[in-house]
């Protein structure tokens, strides 16, 4: 078993903190049990984006992951409840090269603020912490401990990873849940979501009246050997058009989307796939404003699709070395071509590949070095990568 299984990935509470490990800070409060757990990451970048003239650049940035600092607290079971209350707010460890002090990149992210009361029914889970779409995806992608693709090669703040590049962002959005006991292996999530819309320009054009809705079903299982994991989630959301804002439109945005996965392991071996399929969902987060097309009556939303697969080998229960390919893609939907269009969604076509070595030294300190081929809508960029992380 390697030490960094115990600071594993906790995924009913995070899209990327880390839980604690054995010697986390844990103190009692009364009846209640206190812990504060964290992650810092800062990676060494050599990109080349070879679409722009003198596109080298030599960057200090964090990974997909920003720093995570994470207090908990979980109370006595009383009457068969049992509750836990989460706070995880994320520091940026690196800058922007360009906007000098303007601290662009050196914000703090407050992700988490939620809280669960479990029971015999199962777990209610309210207020804002990872969202269920695509939540397997990014959980079992190996660059969620790396880098992945880059938005540019001297912006500030995290990563991509394989964010469109095979799966769309499970943000950390607010949410009301609901997550079924455990039937021998299989459980189900559902909530209620705020709904998004847009990220850009013109976004007051439209109301959302109704929640969006996803969920998700994990099941898991393990043999001799070995083990797998199987995961099914989607989305729905509508927005509706209504006089205001620069632009008006009567027409009306549904995002629907699915997404399926598995994560297989057999003694050092590791396979993971992964694909999604839908309509306005926007490269990188659900119902974003490059995922559909408006005149003043109607809209028409473009349809996406998108996967990854990677293998990995673990030698020592120590290392473990991975390759990996993903690609997202949007279509650019068809509509009459007028005066009054809006948030015209575009084809895009991204892929990635990702070859990555990731080493834990002890169990509070991992080692990773990775090299990432990424095309598309951010520019045809390389990047050879060093760096690590500290947990506790």
């Amino acid at each position: 078993m390697t030490q960094f299984k115990k600071t594993k990935l906790a995924a009913a509470v995070l899209a990327a903190s880390v839980a604690a490990p054995a010697s986390a800070a844990t103190w009692s409060a009364g009846d209640w049990e206190v812990s504060y757990t964290g992650t810092i990451n800062l990676f060494y970048n050599q990109l080349d984006n070879s679409a722009v003239a003198n596109g080298n650049s030599a960057h200090l940035n964090q990974g997909l992951l920003p720093a995570f600092h994470t207090m908990k607290a979980v109370s006595p079971t009383v009457n068969g409840l049992t509750g836990t209350a989460q706070i995880s707010f994320a520091p940026d460890s690196s800058q922007s090269k360009v906007t000098g002090q303007n601290k662009t990149g050196e914000a703090i992210d407050m992700r988490e603020v939620f809280f669960n009361v479990d029971g015999s029914f199962g777990t209610i889970s309210v207020g804002r912490t990872l969202s269920l779409f695509q939540r397997g995806s990014i959980l079992n992608d190996m660059t969620l401990f790396g880098v992945g693709a880059m938005t540019g090669i001297d912006g500030g703040g995290t990563s991509l990873g394989r964010i469109a590049f095979g799966y769309t962002y499970a943000e950390f959005q607010t949410r009301f849940a609901w997550k079924s006991p455990d039937m021998g292996g299989l459980s189900l999530e559902v909530g209620v979501f705020d709904p998004n819309e847009g990220s850009g320009g013109n976004t007051a054009t439209f109301q959302t009246d109704i929640p969006q809705l996803q969920m998700e079903a994990n099941y898991t299982s393990s043999f001799d050997g070995g083990s797998i994991a199987l995961w099914a989630g989607g989305v729905y959301q509508e927005m509706e058009g209504r006089s205001a804002g620069a632009f008006t439109t009567t027409g009306d945005v549904t995002t629907q989307a699915i997404n399926v996965g598995i994560n297989a392991n057999m003694g050092p071996i590791g396979v993971v796939a992964s694909m999604y399929d839908g309509e306005a969902l926007g490269a990188i987060r659900v119902a974003d404003t490059n995922s559909y097309t408006c005149t003043s009556n109607f809209c028409t939303e473009a349809d996406a699709d998108g996967y990854y697969i990677q293998g990995t080998y673990t030698m020592n229960g120590k290392t473990k070395i991975g390759l990996s390919y993903g690609e997202s893609n949007q279509d650019a939907p068809v509509l009459a071509q007028t005066n009054d269009t809006q948030n015209a969604a575009a084809n895009i076509s991204n892929e990635l590949v990702t070859l990555g070595v990731y080493h834990d030294v002890n169990s509070w300190l991992k080692v990773v070095a990775e090299y990432n081929d990424q095309s598309g809508q951010f520019g045809k960029i390389s990047n050879m990568s060093v760096g690590g992380f500290i947990f506790w």
